[in-house]
């Protein structure tokens, strides 16, 4: 069993850039590799594994407003890289998932506030919870070496017939320059804290997932503030109850992202 970490859509408009302002346009390639582990045994079973493994190809124009700088994230294309189950029906999902586009504001903090969710396939939609808290926060770039500051996300998230309300807490830390690619860089270290509450429809009855996540990852931003990439993995303890099984259902996933430019 695959469990997604989705991300939420604000329902606030999103403002409106002037028509001269400077515009950036920045290319993302976006991998992200989960894995799970359920215990079935309250339903007679033993343990099973899965791994899903997807790429995404990101085209995100920011466009300088009042306030920060209105973003438009477009995902050029989808491939599914590898699957334990279902490999037909996750590639369709991924080919449907092109051109899927959202907006919101990119905060001068770099918070993405009021992401929406314009349009695009169900596929599309593995990759909200990487964009809820994409860009490093806290204005990374200008601290100094050593220092350390925190920043809280909260979003619920819809998806077919059910709901997730996820709160991710993350510390961060500059740890000074170093090498990204080739070139020089700001590395930026983080740890992290999820705590997630959830529930969806089935065909057997309503299942609810509870659970918590601990995180470490590392930014690359330039020295004028550009995300270049990075890399961060949360492993989490989920305990799904459902009216099928006559006992709470234990269940352990591992997510590692990974970002760079291309």
């Amino acid at each position: 069993m695959f469990v997604k970490l989705l991300a939420a859509s604000a329902l606030a408009a999103v403002a409106t850039p002037a028509p001269t302002a400077p515009v950036t346009t920045i290319n993302y390639k976006v991998s992200v590799l989960a894995q799970s582990t359920i215990d079935l045994s309250a339903m007679g079973a033993g343990e099973q594994k899965s791994t899903t493994g997807f790429t995404g190809y990101f085209t995100m124009t920011l466009k300088d407003t009042t306030g920060g700088r209105a973003l438009t994230a477009v995902l050029d294309s989808m491939r599914v890289d590898s699957a334990t189950v279902q490999v037909a029906e996750l590639q369709m999902l991924a080919d449907s998932a092109a051109g899927a586009t959202w907006h919101g504001m990119l905060t001068e903090k770099g918070k993405i506030d009021n992401l929406t969710f314009v349009q695009g396939g169900a596929g599309a939609q593995q990759f909200e919870a990487v964009l809820a808290g994409f860009f490093p926060r806290g204005n990374a770039h200008l601290r100094k070496q050593g220092e350390s500051w925190s920043d809280t996300l909260s979003y619920t998230s819809t998806n077919g017939g059910g709901s997730t309300s996820i709160k991710l807490m993350t510390v961060f830390t500059n740890a000074g320059e170093g090498m990204y690619n080739g070139g020089k860089a700001l590395t930026i270290t983080t740890t992290s804290t999820t705590s997630s509450v959830g529930s969806q429809e089935g065909p057997g009855g309503d299942m609810q997932l509870e659970g918590n996540g601990v995180g470490a990852g590392t930014y690359y931003v330039s020295k004028d503030g550009k995300y270049l990439g990075g890399t961060n993995t949360v492993n989490s303890n989920l305990t799904i109850t459902t009216s099928q099984a006559p006992a709470p259902i234990p269940l352990k996933a591992r997510t590692t992202i990974t970002v760079s430019t291309y």
